[in-house]
């Protein structure tokens, strides 16, 4: 009981500086010129593709040889299975698509709630150790540490996911809301590993691959193609590279 109590107050706090990092929307401007379009675009690129490296795939990697797994058979068929599942919810939402919200901000706030999926199960199996092995002090501050870690990447997240909202017409407050909601998936995540611990364990590597291909896939079909509509302008392109080294700083540093 107490592994879950620690596991729902770690995801609650990566959560709530996912809201904080939404919060930018309200000191944005509602209309938006082409550059700063691009600029939004590319920065949440950008964040996406950093945290695909530092976040998911390297971690799966490091997990899977934790777990005696061979890394190089297990991150792949991952990887691949969150481009499929990305690939049939394009084409279920091309279908279905209806309102002012374009296809490439339904993708980036799906694709970003993937992602953190597997990060509230990393914090909720991480205390649930902890717990089981209280002799080992390691673990707790490990999993206290972690906790930290992913909360600071979720504030560009939480950026990154509400502001190319207002660009497609949504109210602020809208787009807070959702913004938000892309981490709610955490404390539910977090919980229900650190109740299946031991079953879920062997999964992360798995997991965790499946949502890097489904930002990766996101980025590359969505993201890019948009922030360069205009060949001549290099605003996505900057974007890009300032999402992607602040993404990385943080994912490096609080590794």
């Amino acid at each position: 009981m107490q592994g879950i109590l620690y596991a729902f107050a770690g995801t609650c706090f990566t959560f709530g500086v996912t809201v904080l990092g939404a919060l930018n929307v309200f000191a944005a401007k509602e209309k938006t010129d082409h550059r700063m379009e691009a600029l939004t675009l590319g920065f949440a690129g950008g964040v996406m593709i950093a945290a695909s490296v530092w976040s998911l795939l390297i971690p799966g990697m490091e997990r899977a040889n934790e777990l005696g797994q061979i890394s190089y058979l297990v991150i792949p068929p991952g990887f691949l299975a969150g481009v499929g599942a990305l690939l049939l919810a394009d084409r279920l939402i091309q279908k279905r698509s209806v309102g002012k919200v374009r296809k490439s901000a339904k993708m980036l706030v799906l694709a970003i709630t993937a992602h953190n999926i597997p990060e509230g199960m990393a914090v909720g199996l991480a205390f649930a150790l902890a717990v089981a092995e209280p002799e080992n002090e390691a673990l707790l501050s490990g999993a206290v540490a972690l906790t930290i870690g992913i909360g600071i990447q979720n504030y560009p997240e939480g950026t990154a996911v509400a502001l190319p909202l207002i660009r497609e017409g949504m109210s602020k407050r809208r787009a807070f809301l959702i913004g938000s909601m892309s981490a709610v998936v955490e404390p539910v995540s977090g919980v229900l590993a650190a109740l299946s611990a031991h079953s879920m364990r062997p999964a992360m590597p798995l997991l965790l691959a499946l949502a890097a291909g489904a930002m990766i896939y996101v980025v590359v079909q969505e993201l890019i193609p948009e922030a360069h509509l205009d060949e001549e302008d290099k605003s996505g392109t900057l974007g890009f590279i300032a999402g992607f080294i602040v993404m990385m700083i943080l994912d490096v540093a609080l590794s």
